[in-house]
């Protein structure tokens, strides 16, 4: 018990290590996001989608992801020293298991799999639209989990998509926290996760303990399930990591451009619908 405890407490400090870097004065934490160049130039990114059927950045915001000219990277120095660990491990272990992993794997059995984990997060999804002021999302939520964890046997198989047509809705509390004008921060590149940024981090904090496997699981083997649940949900775009950065002068700025514009666009897209709806 008392190692489960340690590593937990481990878990936050880990994830709670970028807000405290930040802590002495910085005001990226309140600002909405920094201005991106209008001078955008195409640059084809490969269409990647998730293992639970989300699509990541390059796919859902287009082909012409380019440069953030003069962004400010209070936390340059750290990112990039992440971001070369990050790259080692990527190219020469990650990478390699993901192959390994898309090409063994019966289609099938990752779907199962991917439906399982998809289901685990589903309450965290359901809790992030109720705050989000969509109710209605929340209650077909609720259904899907409902649904699938007794007709689809745990969450293996997906039902509640298949035969009753309600699609999925992925949701973070980042998402949450930016609906109500909690800017992005600081842009921020985390020991095998990549690109991130404080919103999502302080995203994270808050959803670590809503994670259904906490209370399912205990520690260590709870935190081998975390790691594998990751692993497969994020397989599919690994591999694309060495195409999506074979062109580029300098991977990292590319990266943290591609994330930086994914955000914006999101908040654009975000007042665009809101701007309908009224």
């Amino acid at each position: 018990m008392t190692v489960g405890i340690e590593l937990k407490t481990l878990r936050s400090l880990y994830l709670a290590l970028p807000l405290l870097l930040l802590a002495t004065g910085s005001e990226t934490w309140a600002q909405a996001g920094q201005p991106v160049d209008d001078d955008v130039e195409p640059n084809v990114v490969p269409n990647v989608e998730r293992a639970d059927g989300s699509n990541s950045d390059s796919e859902r915001f287009g082909p012409d992801m380019v440069a953030v000219a003069g962004y400010n990277d209070p936390l340059i120095g750290f990112n990039r020293a992440v971001f070369a660990f990050n790259d080692v491990s990527y190219r020469y272990v990650l990478v390699p298991a993901a192959r390994t992993y898309q090409n063994v794997t019966p289609d099938p059995v990752k779907a199962g799999i991917g439906n399982f984990f998809y289901n685990l997060r589903t309450p965290i999804y359901a809790l992030n639209h109720l705050f989000q002021g969509k109710p209605d999302q929340t209650a077909k939520d609720l259904a899907r989990f409902v649904v699938n964890t007794t007709v689809g046997i745990a969450g293996i198989f997906d039902p509640a998509d298949s035969w009753l047509k309600m699609e999925r809705q992925v949701t973070s509390a980042g998402d949450t926290m930016a609906q109500y004008g909690v800017g992005y921060g600081a842009y921020l590149v985390l020991p095998f996760i990549g690109s991130s940024n404080l919103r999502n981090v302080g995203g994270m904090l808050l959803e670590m303990p809503l994670n259904t496997i906490e209370y399912l699981v205990d520690d260590p083997e709870g935190t081998v399930i975390r790691v594998f649940d990751n692993f497969q949900l994020y397989s599919p775009m690994i591999q694309s990591y060495l195409d999506i950065t074979a062109e580029s002068e300098d991977p990292y700025i590319f990266m943290r451009n591609l994330h930086i514009q994914g955000i914006q666009r999101d908040a654009a897209y975000a007042e665009q619908a809101r701007a309908e709806d009224n």
